[in-house]
């Protein structure tokens, strides 16, 4: 029985790295190292027919020798060998290859005939192939690291988080996990498409929206010709109740040059591509840092019942910014009334404030117990949809305030976000490493508290229109 893409990109059972080098440190002898430091869960083989052990693995002459079957086959020659070894590949019935090599359709017409011979090559035999121009993939679970990117060359654990990544360019989505694992963020599958011969962003994401491990999708994309196929995604993740966060290049006509310089890609009508987002409750970020905050705001699977948002800080200043950042992406910040304020204020100095946001002053540095008092209340409050906790600096009491900051947030299921700004870092740190999610700025915290109230509410209503 032939193995769905999924499979043979995020799970194969044996992997071949074609043109494998014994040298770790060049391009093509990466991914045969990344596989075994990261301790892939199948069996790795090498084609290289000048050697037959390459990194301590076996290597043969040519694919045929290979033990089979091969679900996945990493092509690391240059491009001017790349149609042959996909022909052999295919010849022998490998499942999917990845090809790294630029050279292809984005430098021109040369370049274009190879890619059609690519695609060719990919009809009359069935086997799928990522790329060319590309990274490749991995998958944290299985350990399948497919790549060259020197974004594995730390020897840390891969973080992992119910997390998809699918980016057109392989830098933007390297640089997008880099900017995740800051967050204390992993990303349990990824895939690079780049010139898109064959596999696409938007195939790879639909699949990734049916994997029940997977409860966020982040994509990038360059290219826009196949308006079906980005419906056919948003539907797939809208009824799979999975939030989708897309990245696309090519606005602008100096946007669209670079990206057909990139990924020779038509990035198509973007108001078109606004419209049919808009018309599934897709999120549009609009960079990288965007993407990586709203996946954080996202991961905890939290949902909220309705846009009213209770702000809590100990500088009435930086909770007046936030209060206009909040209503200006559609959150409701209104004043508490009744028995809930009076009980906040019976702990307060009388110059603190008990409206909303709720300003307990800077008296919290000295009694922590304020801070926990006022959560206790709040987590609890009805005309609360979703909690925002403001602070700053503050080291000298940071293991008192995160370890308050954290039982409250577990206290409760409501959307509770913090942005803890300044100071050294090491209190947000510990915050996202207990899964609070953490951002070094209260806008960044409001745009993605935001994102997940939309599709909070979205998500709720059509629910109940079923």
């Amino acid at each position: 029985m032939s193995r769905s893409l999924a499979d043979l990109l995020f799970r194969p059972r044996r992997v071949v790295v074609y043109g494998a080098s014994s040298d770790p440190d060049k391009l093509s002898g990466r991914p045969l190292d990344y596989l075994k430091r990261f301790g892939y869960t199948g069996e790795i083989c090498a084609v290289n027919p000048r050697r037959s052990r390459v990194q301590g693995i076996d290597a043969y002459d040519h694919v045929a020798d290979v033990p089979r079957p091969v679900d996945l086959a990493i092509i690391v020659v240059p491009a001017a060998s790349v149609i042959e070894a996909l022909r052999c590949c295919a010849a022998v019935g490998v499942g999917a290859a990845i090809v790294f090599a630029s050279g292809f359709a984005e430098i021109g017409e040369q370049g274009r005939e190879l890619q059609t011979e690519i695609e060719a090559i990919v009809a009359s035999s069935g086997m799928r192939v990522l790329g060319p121009n590309c990274l490749g993939s991995f998958s944290a679970e299985e350990r399948a690291v497919a790549t060259f990117s020197t974004a594995f060359d730390s020897d840390d654990e891969l973080p992992d988080s119910p997390i998809g990544l699918v980016t057109q360019s392989g830098a933007v989505g390297t640089f997008t996990f880099t900017m995740m694992n800051a967050l204390g963020l992993g990303v349990r599958y990824f895939a690079n498409p780049g010139n898109s011969s064959d596999i696409t962003v938007t195939e790879v994401l639909a699949l990734l929206a049916c994997e029940p491990d997977v409860h966020v999708l982040l994509g990038h994309v360059e290219n826009f010709e196949d308006r079906g196929a980005l419906e056919r995604l948003a539907r797939t993740a809208d009824e799979a109740s999975k939030p989708l966060v897309l990245l696309k290049a090519g606005r602008t006509p100096a946007g669209a040059r670079a990206v057909d310089a990139h990924t020779a890609s038509d990035p198509g009508d973007d108001a078109l591509f606004d419209r049919v987002l808009g018309q599934h409750g897709v999120i549009r970020a609009d960079s990288m840092e965007a993407m990586a905050d709203t996946a954080l705001g996202f991961v905890d699977g939290r949902q909220a019942r309705g846009r009213r948002l209770t702000i809590v800080t100990f500088s009435g200043g930086a909770g007046a910014l936030t209060a206009d950042a909040a209503v200006e992406h559609g959150l409701v910040v209104e004043p508490w009334h009744g028995e809930d304020r009076e009980r906040i204020a019976a702990r307060l100095p009388y110059f603190a404030s008990t409206a909303n946001p709720i300003d307990l002053t800077g008296a919290i540095i000295t009694d922590v117990g304020i801070l926990a008092h006022a959560l206790d209340i709040i987590v609890d409050n009805d005309d609360t949809d979703a909690v925002l906790v403001i602070v700053g600096n503050a080291d000298s009491v940071a293991t008192e305030m995160t370890e308050t900051i954290e039982a409250a947030h577990r206290s409760t299921k409501k959307p509770f976000m913090v942005a803890w700004t300044g100071g050294s870092g090491m209190p947000r740190a510990a915050l996202l490493k207990a899964g609070v999610p953490t951002y070094p700025d209260p806008r960044r915290a409001v745009a993605a508290l935001s994102q997940v109230v939309g599709h909070s509410l979205r998500t709720c209503s059509r629910t109940h229109a079923h």
